[in-house]
């Protein structure tokens, strides 16, 4: 999906006012008075609340993959490309952590189907990516082929989850990448063949 320039203002603005204030804290008469313009205005861009909010979903969607895809090399080996993707996903956090709270806000969309339908294709596209590479990874023997992928996905997923969500409530009160290095090394550990 393309975006404007000023659809795009638009959703940095919302993603500003998520990160402050909560979900709750993003209306439309509050994202147009930030934005210097009046609803009615902010209606030309998009057609209500619910479209500002899926369309930042996947605008910084869009903006993480391709992100990822240029830090990957497709010949690593399987695990270099997992410690890859971890460390450019916990540096794009580190460098705009107002992101964390967009991306993991689903349980605020539980009532809205078409926002629970976005965020359910965006986490089913990045588990089919990391569960693929593990899947090479197995076959190029640098992850223990005796492990499960999809369970495998669901560690590093959610570990990578729960590290920076810990991070952002905590008031960023420690060292992210320093976190994400140790994440890193114990998740290799875990992983790699054992022989």
């Amino acid at each position: 999906m393309n975006f404007t320039d000023r659809q795009v203002q638009i959703i940095e603005k919302a993603m500003t006012l998520i990160d402050e204030g909560g979900i709750q804290h993003l209306t439309t008469k509050n994202l147009a008075s930030h934005m210097g313009f009046t609803e009615p205005a902010l209606y030309r861009h998009f057609k209500n609340k619910t479209e500002i909010l899926d369309s930042l979903l996947i605008h910084y969607q869009s903006v993480l993959r391709i992100g990822m895809e240029a830090a990957l090399d497709p010949y690593k080996p399987g695990l270099d490309q997992i410690m890859d993707i971890m460390a450019f996903q916990f540096q794009t956090f580190s460098d705009n952590p107002s992101i964390i709270m967009v991306i993991f806000s689903e349980a605020s969309f539980q009532n809205d189907s078409s926002l629970i339908a976005t965020v359910t294709k965006i986490m089913a596209q990045k588990e089919q990516r990391i569960n693929g590479i593990i899947l090479q990874g197995q076959q190029d023997r640098s992850i223990n082929k005796n492990l499960n992928a999809h369970s495998l996905t669901n560690i590093i997923m959610g570990a990578m989850r729960f590290t920076a969500l810990r991070w952002k409530l905590s008031g960023f009160e420690f060292d992210l990448l320093e976190e994400s290095k140790m994440l890193q090394q114990t998740i290799t550990t875990m992983i790699k063949p054992t022989h």
